[in-house]
């Protein structure tokens, strides 16, 4: 049922008033004995029977006259004189026959905002015809009088559960404006206008609320809405400062990048120095937020192709070192070849010479690819130990030699068992024994797992006792120097100690790039506390690097002395 526009009018034309119109109607029924025996209880008590009369009565009379009474057909009156009016009742009941069909039609169908203007039409026009001489005039003054009480009894209703509706919706829409004043402590800016936006949506949809509310309710949802707003102003205004910021600092890094995208070098050492710093750029930019839409794409695809171009240079460079390691592998079968050709020669000492000289020779060939490097290194040492096992077995002399070898290996083992029974270790003692063993040469071959064992496990022993005396640098370079003693020895382990080194400087470069990269992140940090945490860890990084780098060139000098 819609509401009228004329609101005032609503509030006015109550119950009550048409009552009061009832009675100005009753004024004016068939005679005064019929007034008295009428009243409003008795109306009501008899009102859907006439209704019901009435209606047997107005399709007699439809069939006759062959008309149909609607809504918008307006009762024309045709008013010749004030002779035929009063001459002429049966004109006169019709007339009021169609204002309760009309009235009925009103009555029974869906109430819009035309519709109490027109009761009131039907009223006046019934008030206009007045009492009419006729049986039949009581009758339909009883179910007039029956569909006006209907109308407001209805209408009386409807208001009554609007005003409830517009409490419901009062209360509703406070809630809302509950919400939308929570969201301004909300620290996320753009997530608070997203669900204000929805409690807008939600507002509206809601329906109207009492009219002395209707300002002050919109008024809070307003003022939560211009605050959050505020706040979203504020808040792109502080981005574009920040995108500003960031473009500046991705053009600095959009610099860089191209300094490095044409580098070329023959060295590994070079080429991972150059990637670290590469891809210490690109955690660089990734970690910076946004810039200006404007410049996005054309800065980022800047950048992203010098990176490409740089990593496209360094897969070139690696393609041909891979090329130069298969041509060592290559180059390598072929001595293995040579050995095997010679290893069963009985002309001991010419024998041994060239394949001396083929040892030499392999030492120059260079790096094979990693996965063939332990694969090829055994099969040479062992085509060698088969040669230099038979001349082993083959002279007198030569198993002598290995016998006396044996015994100072032995010697030396039980003189560092002796060490160990003091309370210290005499480290140089230790080393002198160390070199001792490691210098004397072969021993018989059923002896060799047995002594190399038994030295191993003195070895051990040695390194448990001297953790529980030293400190852990004075311990890690202990176990270096003798880690080193191992290698220096070791006809076949020169690669390694050079390896050992090799890897020690890249070490040392690796920490040293990442203390650089360090103090460039402490330079881009900016104040707040979450930064000056950071700032203190980094700083902690650094110094505990420095210690190592330290600790490391020891190590070096170490080396440099074999």
């Amino acid at each position: 049922m819609s509401i009228s526009k004329k609101k005032e009018e609503d509030k006015v034309d109550n119950k009550k008033s048409t009552k009061k119109d009832l009675k100005d109607s009753t004024s004016k029924s068939p005679s005064k004995d019929s007034k008295s025996e009428i009243s409003k209880s008795s109306i009501k008590e008899n009102s859907k029977n006439d209704i019901l009369n009435d209606d047997k009565d107005h399709n007699k009379t439809s069939e006759n006259s062959k008309s149909k009474p609607s809504v918008s057909s307006t009762i024309e009156i045709e008013n010749k004189d004030d002779s035929v009016k009063e001459s002429n009742p049966y004109i006169l009941l019709k007339k009021k026959k169609e204002i309760v069909d009309n009235l009925r039609v009103l009555v029974n169908g869906n109430e819009d905002k035309d519709t109490f203007n027109k009761v009131k039409d039907l009223q006046n026009k019934w008030k206009d015809i007045g009492q009419i001489n006729n049986s039949k005039d009581k009758s339909l003054w009883t179910t007039y009088n029956a569909l006006l009480d209907r109308f407001y009894d209805n209408r009386s209703i409807y208001f009554e559960l609007k005003e409830l509706d517009r409490k419901k919706n009062l209360e509703t829409k406070s809630e809302i404006c509950d919400k939308a004043e929570s969201l301004i402590k909300d620290t996320n800016v753009m997530r608070s206008v997203s669900k204000l936006n929805e409690l807008h949506s939600e507002f509206k949809h809601i329906g109207p609320v009492e009219k002395e509310k209707q300002n002050e309710i919109w008024d809070r949802l307003k003022n939560a809405s211009d605050e959050i707003y505020k706040k979203k102003k504020d808040f792109i205004s502080n981005i574009k400062v920040s995108l500003g910021e960031n473009l500046e600092i991705k053009m600095k890094l959009l610099d860089d990048i191209n300094n490095l995208k044409s580098f070329k070098s023959e060295h590994f050492k070079e080429w991972n120095n150059k990637t670290r710093e590469v891809l210490t750029l690109k955690d660089k930019w990734n970690a910076i937020g946004g810039v200006p839409k404007n410049s996005t794409r054309n800065i980022s695809k800047e950048f992203w192709n010098s990176f490409k171009e740089f990593f496209n240079n360094k897969s070139s460079f690696f393609k041909k070192i891979d090329d130069s390691y298969k041509n060592n592998l290559k180059l390598k079968k072929e001595l293995i070849e040579k050995v095997n050709n010679i290893k069963d020669s009985d002309i001991w000492e010419e024998t041994s010479k060239e394949i001396q000289s083929i040892q030499k020779e392999w030492k120059k060939i260079g790096k094979v690819p990693i996965k063939e490097k332990d694969k090829i290194y055994k099969e040479f040492q062992s085509v060698c130990d088969f040669f230099y096992e038979r001349m082993r077995l083959g002279d007198k002399d030569t198993i002598k030699i290995y016998e006396d070898n044996l015994n100072i290996k032995i010697k030396s083992c039980d003189d560092i068992e002796k060490l160990l029974t003091n309370d210290t270790i005499n480290q140089d003692e230790f080393f002198k024994l160390q070199v001792k063993f490691l210098e004397a040469g072969h021993v018989p071959k059923e002896k060799i797992d047995e002594i190399r064992d038994r030295f191993k496990s003195v070895i051990d022993k040695v390194v448990e006792k001297t953790s529980s005396l030293m400190n852990q640098d004075d311990f890690d370079k202990f176990k270096f120097i003798i880690e080193l003693n191992s290698l220096a020895k070791n006809p076949y382990s020169k690669n390694k100690i050079v390896k050992k080194k090799s890897d020690i400087i890249k070490k040392i470069n690796s920490i040293q790039s990442e203390i650089k990269n360090l103090k460039n992140n402490i330079y881009y940090l900016k104040e707040s506390v979450a930064a000056d945490n950071l700032k203190k860890e980094y700083l902690v990084k650094i110094n505990n690097s420095d210690k190592e780098i330290e600790s490391l060139k020891l190590q070096l000098n170490l080396i440099n002395k074999v």
